[in-house]
């Protein structure tokens, strides 16, 4: 691997410009670049009438699994973002449904959840049973004769998310799957995200910390099957039938979103946008520049800029 040039700030209009002619598809991540919880970033609803004017195609890639694509739609709704379909939305309740038919788990087999609706409705709708997941019984405190505790022997797969209400209940119940017959039931986690920007500028734990958990208390390696797997961006790509060349990944974690557009060679190896809106700062992208190794290649982006609101007043 190589050392990559330092990112180019996005502070110009000709630099603006630059990027909206170099990319026919924008891949955006949600959290920390469209919204803020359930703030809307400023003009970012411009910016896409902006990008549908030039005919560019965009989709939105999000690490979260709490959300359907339906709740997805409802949002941007109700954030006055409007003419998005269903399937330009790719959160990772999603893709989990899209890894069990990949794995060829015949429709109609339960699931194990450890997570939110979300992931319960996407795999209803993909045609498989939800088992766990909001079930109210795993709510309750630690009971050793729970029958929840003793395993379901017609699951086929697991499935961890993220979650609000992880409890010792959901971890020793999920754990008795993830053991099963030799640990040889599929473990699939929806993300590996650390943290997310929350409301008035506060950090909140995300997914990973919910699906590492698991792997560590299980002994166990896990699908990941959010960003920066290839394998879900091929998916992607494919279903959009998006050239990779000339597609560029916008997203606030670098270790995330910028190493799913880096590894997956968007836009030649040039596809990559970080903006400092969310939960990366300048602080950090600075450290990583300063202190990098070659393994932290993958995560340096190709520009960066201070949100999407900035780009689209650029090329206002």
């Amino acid at each position: 691997m190589t050392i990559k040039t330092n990112p180019v700030y996005v502070s110009t209009k000709d630099t603006a410009e630059h990027i909206l002619s170099k990319y026919d598809n924008f891949l955006f991540d949600c959290d920390g670049v469209i919204w803020l919880d359930n703030k809307l970033i400023p003009k970012v609803d411009k910016f896409l009438q902006l990008l549908r004017a030039h005919n560019k195609k965009f989709i939105f890639v999000s690490n979260n699994s709490s959300k359907s694509r339906q709740v997805y739609l409802e949002k941007f709704a109700e954030l006055g973002i409007h003419n998005i379909s269903k399937n330009e939305i790719y959160p990772t309740c999603y893709s989990a449904a899209l890894e069990l038919t990949k794995l060829q788990i015949p429709l109609g087999s339960k699931i194990w959840v450890l997570g939110d609706e979300g992931i319960e409705r996407e795999l209803t709708e993909m045609g498989y049973i939800p088992i766990g997941g909001t079930d109210s019984r795993l709510d309750s405190e630690w009971q050793e004769n729970h029958p929840l505790l003793t395993v379901d022997p017609e699951v086929k797969a697991v499935v961890v998310g993220s979650t609000k209400k992880f409890n010792y209940m959901k971890i020793a119940t999920t754990l008795q799957y993830l053991l099963y017959k030799n640990k040889s039931i599929p473990f699939i986690g929806t993300n590996i995200d650390r943290s997310y920007p929350g409301p008035e500028g506060i950090i909140l734990p995300a997914g990973g910390s919910v699906v590492n958990y698991m792997a560590y208390t299980a002994d166990r390696e896990f699908i990941n099957t959010g960003k920066p797997s290839s394998d879900f961006l091929d998916i992607i790509l494919q279903d959009q039938g998006f050239k990779r060349e000339k597609s560029l990944m916008v997203g606030d974690t670098m270790y995330t979103d910028i190493k799913f557009g880096n590894d997956g060679q968007l836009g030649d190896g040039q596809g990559s946008l970080l903006v400092l809106s969310g939960g990366t700062k300048f602080t950090d992208l600075a450290k990583l520049l300063d202190n990098r190794s070659l393994e932290d290649e993958s995560l340096v982006p190709s520009f960066y800029a201070e949100s999407l609101t900035s780009l689209v007043e650029l090329l206002e």
